[in-house]
This record gives structure tokens, C-alpha cells and sequence, in this order.
């Protein structure tokens, strides 16, 4: 049996001895031992974090609450104005009549913009409830939701899906949000057509929706997902919040989301999702894919 030397050991031990005094002496600017000082920032940290998730919950309440108590008064703004339009238009003059069709108007689009902020509330107030699901029979659901959106000449390809560890009704939600964006996009082609792909790696799914219509331009890739952020003007209807929407509902899952796009050529969202249960080491892995891609299309 082989001996280790005693000087050996003796180094060692002085080594371990020289360690731990570095790490007990003192910090000049401090007074505290170096231990001390890391474990003071480590509670500083821990006492900024909760004060900031505080802080993002009462946002969350306020907006949900702001929200809410505006629905009221703007249904009331709306149905009288309909009221007034509908049984007073013999002694309303054509502009008095114009004026009330716009109050209308405006009040169905500030009506659809608070069901926006509190779709996006409930997005992240509670955790998804996940199970192994098909994602076949949940895309197809979220497709039928849409069918009055696509009646004429959209194409919808679906492709053979995995299952998915995922919440059904949110993977649902996600999907409805970006086939949904893909065809009000698409419109304008003369044969639009939307595809909905898989494929899988070590313990995630990536899924893609790949469209053919405008595109955006790819230095608005870093806002794609924030909130109210519209690069097409008022050519097409909507608020601005479908894409914040898909990235809330895939960061609770554990996933990431990107998007690419070539103006006048198509865009391609691209999300992941874990496998199964236990499988959040993925999430990095799948990250590394998502990025990559994106910088392989730029």
C-alpha cells in the first residue's frame, strides 16, 4: 500500500489553512470578513428580488383592476351611442350620425384592447397545469377555433406533431395566436399558405409556423414580442399583444420563442416546449437551436 508523503500532507493542510484565512480576513473598506461580505450581498440580492416581484404583482394587479372597472363605463359609451344611432337616426343630421358611428367604433377598440391587457394578466397569474399531451389533436382544436378567420383560399398544413409536456388549454392559446398571425399577415398573397412543423431534440420540441405573407423587417426582431408593438400601422386590425402573449405562455413552461422574417417573403416563429416532465435541462439546449436559427436566416 502506498504511503503519502507527510510533507505532502502538510502542504495540503497549509494550503486549506491559507484558503480559509484568505476567505476570514478582513475587507478594508468593509471591516467584514470576505464569507461575511458575500453573504451580506447574497441577502441584498434576496431583498431586491422580492421587493421587485412585489412590485411586478401590485403592475399586474393595478392593470388588472384599471382594466376590469373601464369595461363598465366604455359598454355603457357604446350601447347608448347605438341607442341614440338606432332610434333617434330620423332626427340625428348625417353628421352628428358620423360622429356617434366613430364613438362606436372607438369604444369596440379600446373594448378590445382591455381584453387584451387582461387576457395578458391571467396569461401569468397562475402556473400552467401540464400533462403529456398530443400536440396533433390540440393544433387542430386551435385551428377549427379559426376557421371563420381563413374562409377562401389559406392554405393550413399541419404536420405530424409529438406529444408535449404542456398545459393543453395554453398550448392551445399558443398555437391560435400564431397560425391566427400568420394568416392576417398572409392575406395579401394570392394563395397564402401557412405550415405547422415539429421536430424534436434531447428532451424539448420545437415547433414552427411558417408563413408566406409580409414579413417584418429583422431589426424590429429584438420588439417582435413586447407589448403594443405593431410594425404594419392600421393595415391590419389588432393591438399588438398576440406575440407578448405566446412568449409569456412559453417562458411558463420553460421554453423560448423567436421569430424570423424576410419582408415580402414570410415569417417563421419558432417555440419550445419540454418533452416531458423533468425535462427543464433541455431549455438552455433548446435556446442554443432557437438562436442559432435565427442567426442562420438573418
Amino acid at each position: 500500500m502506498n504511503r503519502v508523503p507527510a510533507m505532502s500532507i502538510e502542504k495540503r493542510s497549509r494550503s486549506a489553512e491559507d484558503s480559509q484565512a484568505k476567505k476570514e480576513r478582513a475587507l478594508p473598506a468593509s471591516g467584514l470578513t470576505e464569507s461575511a461580505a458575500i453573504s451580506q450581498l447574497e441577502a441584498e440580492v434576496a431583498l431586491y428580488r422580492k421587493a421587485l416581484e412585489q412590485a411586478r404583482e401590485e403592475m399586474q394587479g393595478f392593470a388588472y383592476s384599471v382594466s376590469h372597472d373601464l369595461r363598465a363605463p366604455l359598454r355603457a359609451i357604446e350601447g347608448f351611442s347605438k341607442i341614440l344611432l338606432d332610434d333617434f337616426s330620423s332626427q340625428l343630421n348625417p353628421e352628428a350620425s358620423r360622429f356617434l358611428r366613430h364613438i362606436i367604433s372607438n369604444a369596440q377598440q379600446l373594448g378590445n384592447l382591455i381584453e387584451d391587457l387582461l387576457r395578458l394578466y391571467r396569461a401569468t397569474k397562475n402556473p400552467p397545469n401540464r400533462s403529456v399531451v398530443d400536440a396533433n389533436t390540440i393544433c387542430k382544436e386551435a385551428i377549427d377555433d379559426l376557421s371563420a378567420e381563413f374562409r377562401g383560399n389559406v392554405s393550413i398544413q399541419q404536420n405530424e406533431l409529438p406529444e408535449v409536456y404542456a398545459d393543453p388549454a395554453q398550448l392551445r392559446q399558443i398555437f391560435r395566436e400564431l397560425v391566427s398571425n400568420a394568416i392576417k399577415f398572409s392575406r395579401r398573397k394570392p394563395a397564402p399558405h401557412v405550415e405547422i412543423s415539429a421536430r424534436g431534440e434531447p428532451g424539448a420540441v420545437i415547433f414552427t409556423v411558417r408563413d408566406d405573407g409580409d414579413g417584418f423587417d429583422p431589426k424590429n426582431v429584438k420588439r417582435l414580442f413586447q407589448v403594443f408593438q405593431r410594425f404594419h400601422g392600421a393595415d391590419y386590425p389588432g393591438n399588438g399583444v398576440g406575440l407578448a402573449f405566446v412568449k409569456r405562455l412559453v417562458e411558463a413552461h420553460g421554453g423560448c420563442v423567436s421569430g424570423t422574417a424576410v419582408p415580402n417573403s414570410g415569417a417563421t416563429f419558432t417555440f419550445t416546449l419540454p418533452r416531458k416532465s423533468g425535462a427543464a435541462s433541455a431549455e438552455p439546449e433548446a435556446e442554443v437551436v432557437a438562436q442559432k436559427e435565427l442567426r442562420d436566416s438573418a
